[in-house]
Formats: structure tokens, sequence, C-alpha cells
């Protein structure tokens, strides 16, 4: 491919500057799936990308302009559709806020959890936000040393202070600290709470804390990122035996009938196949017969499966006490499901419940999730729907381990 051809496809494909300065982001955590790609976390946001991203990343571990690196990088591309992917996860990691724009002060990023946009997402979850402030106020007592981690707007750092903390360290990676850190003092709480930037697994904090307050969760609350974050401040950060909002997060499955709309979208059946065989005159069928370990998923905001059928009580898959979990985290575990109506069993809804206090629950399940609710739920999907009937008995096994959920379903 000439200089030429190059410097046209990097405006025209990518829509970013050739003399962009990028570099990566420091403190990146990476997992490598079993499916080949890569699980990128940093500040406090997970991306998932191709197998280029390490190459990636390799390249902007200092700065580096766009077009140097995509110069540099193409040389072991084999052709222009090799050419195209690796620009294309240079973007997409630009994108994620991976990559940072060296070139110029820029303004809070619009992708990371340090955006006012993410935020505004965040406090508009009125459930989640007002849960978190009243389990505070049951755990925090007068006189506590609170650490807060990924304060983001400092409201949870405000509430520790508010519920008698004698100090609160709100630690904070991302630019929106500055907006914390003036939210503090126009509270008048800028003498009991003091930002910390950086991260958490890098600071040192002049004491250890009686009580650590995150909200860190994500999607899936069991991410590598956030119990190893918290394993990290239990060791370094706070006192033996201190108290956790969240002090406990369970994960459960929901057995449901996946509406045929959403399964003829979402997955590959022979439907779609015939579909895309209309639209396209290909014949896609071998994509049936790719096999794996893993459940087909995808993913939809809770409060969406409202209105799915559901097919009997929920499924705990696992109790964890954040307060004396071992890291890593994984699970084998077979839970016995009685049918309780009659129905196709297409998949699994995954919820979470955080306990956030002494009588303070916060869940994601469907019936409890508003429309404001801003976390989304991996919907598993089985390869054939199971018809049951009331009274139906199911053995459901469960295996977790390195992010990764299998189950696998029999009848009793």
């Amino acid at each position: 491919m000439s200089e030429r051809t190059e410097d046209i496809h990097e405006n025209r494909l990518t829509g970013l500057d050739p003399n962009l300065v990028l570099q990566r982001v420091p403190d990146l955590s990476l997992h490598l799936r079993s499916d080949n790609r890569i699980q990128i976390s940093a500040e406090g946001k997970t991306v998932t990308s191709g197998p280029y991203a390490l190459a990636v990343l390799d390249t902007f571990h200092q700065p580096t302009p766009f077009a140097e690196a995509l110069r540099k990088l193409g040389k072991s591309s084999v052709g222009v559709q090799d050419w195209a992917a690796v620009a294309g996860t240079i973007v997409e990691l630009y994108r994620a806020g991976v990559l940072r724009d060296q070139t110029q002060s820029r303004p809070e990023t619009v992708y990371g959890f340090g955006s006012v946009g993410v935020q505004a997402r965040m406090l508009n979850d009125r459930i989640r936000t007002s849960s978190f402030l009243a389990g505070i106020g049951e755990v925090v007592t007068a006189g506590d040393i609170v650490v807060d981690i990924g304060t983001g707007t400092g409201i949870l750092a405000i509430a520790a202070a508010r519920a008698g903390a004698r100090h609160v360290y709100a630690i904070e990676a991302s630019d929106i600290g500055r907006s914390a850190q003036a939210i503090f003092e126009a509270n008048g709480l800028a003498d009991r709470i003091t930002l910390v930037p950086g991260w958490s697994t890098r600071t040192t904090l002049p004491e250890r804390a009686d009580v650590l307050v995150s909200e860190i969760i994500g999607d899936d609350p069991l991410a590598e990122d956030v119990m190893q974050v918290t394993m990290d401040a239990r060791k370094r950060l706070l006192k033996p035996g201190a108290r956790l909002v969240p002090g406990r997060v369970r994960v459960f499955a929901l057995p449901v009938t996946i509406p045929r709309g959403e399964r003829v979208k979402r997955i590959v059946t022979e439907e779609t196949l015939r579909n895309w065989r209309s639209w396209y005159g290909v014949d896609f069928g071998p994509l049936l017969q790719v096999k794996s370990d893993l459940l087909p998923a995808f993913h939809i905001r809770p409060q969406q499966a409202n209105d799915w059928k559901v097919l009997g009580e929920p499924i705990l898959l696992t109790d964890i006490d954040l307060g004396g979990f071992s890291y890593p985290v994984s699970f084998d575990d077979t839970r016995t499901f009685v049918a309780q109506a009659a129905g196709d069993l297409d998949g699994f809804l995954m919820y979470f419940e955080l306990e956030l206090g002494p009588s303070t629950r916060l869940s994601t399940h469907p019936a409890q999730a508003d429309s404001n609710n801003h976390w989304r739920s991996p919907v598993w999907v089985l390869d054939h729907s199971m018809p049951l009937q009331d009274g139906d008995r199911l053995q459901v096994t469960c295996k977790y381990r390195s992010e990764n959920y299998r189950l696998a379903v029999a009848r009793a």
C-alpha cells in the first residue's frame, strides 16, 4: 500500500487527524479471552477489542502520531483488510478512552466514567444513588475514617461526611475529580473530604479507613477490576474488620421466555439464516455448526425485560461477601430449578443484588429497575428452547472463572 493511499485511508476511513498524538493510559489491566479477544480495563471502564489490540497498545506505550503508528503497524499487515482492522482498532481504543490525545489539553473524555454525561446518567438513576446514600447512612458512624474509591462527582463521599465521618478520602483517577473538589467546596465540606487523584491500587493514604465506599459495579458485578480493587483496598487501605458499602453481592439467573423478535435479531437461528440469504444471496449455514462452551449472549437494560415471561424463581448463582472473599473468584455449583409456569425456556437473564446496609438492598431485577436504571443485564440464550410444564424440574450448573460464565441445563 502506497504512502499516499495510506494518507487517504487515514482521513476518510478513520476520521482522525494523521498528526494526532496518542498514548495509552497508564495502569491498564488486560485479560485474554478464550475467543482470542482482548478485554482491556482502564479508568473504571472495560472494553473488549480484537487481536490487534496488543500490538496497538505496545505501539502507543509512548506518545506517537496516529499516522506514524499506523505506518509502523501496517508493515506487518497482509493487505488492505488487515490494515483497515488495525486502523479500526486504534479508533476504537481512542474512542473508548484507552488511547489518550497528547496533542493538546483536552476536556473531559466523553466516553469514560470521568465524563459529565456518564456521571449524569448515574445521578439520574435515582434508585441507585438513593440506595447507596441510605446504605452509607446505615453503615458510617460518627468519627469513622472513610475511603471512597471512584468518587466521580463526590456524591457518596459527601454522604459519608454528612453521616458523621471524621474524614473522607475520595479517590478519583479521571478529570472529573476537579469537579468533585469544587463540589466539596461548594457544599462546605472541603475540610473533611480530601480528594486523592489517581488509582486506588497506586495510592497510599495517611491512615487506614474504617469504611470502604465504592460504586464501581459494572454490568457484571464480578468483573476483574472490581474484585482486584476491593481486594487491594482490604489489604492496604482498610483497618481489620472494616465495613464495606456494598458489603455483599449476589448474582442471579432468571429463567425466561425470550420474545421471538429479540431472539431473531440477537442470535443465529434458522430464521436469521433465511433472512440473510434472502438479503445478501449468501448461505451462512455453517454458522450454526460453530460450537462454544459459552452460551450465546446479548445485553439489554433490565427494565426492557419487565414484560418477558418468567418461568420460575430466580436461581442464586453466587453470594459473595466483599469483605471476606478470596481472589480470584471462581465457583462451580449445580442448582435445582422448578418451573412455576408452562412455557418455552429460552435462556436466563442475569441480574445482581447489592447489600448496601443492614436493611438496604439494591437490585437490577427487571421488576425493580426503573426507566433510569443505567446498568445492563446479560441474557444467556440456550441453543434450543426447552418446553416446560408447571412443576418440571431442571438441574442448572453454573461455572465461573476468569470473568466467564458457563451454564449447562438438563432435566432432573
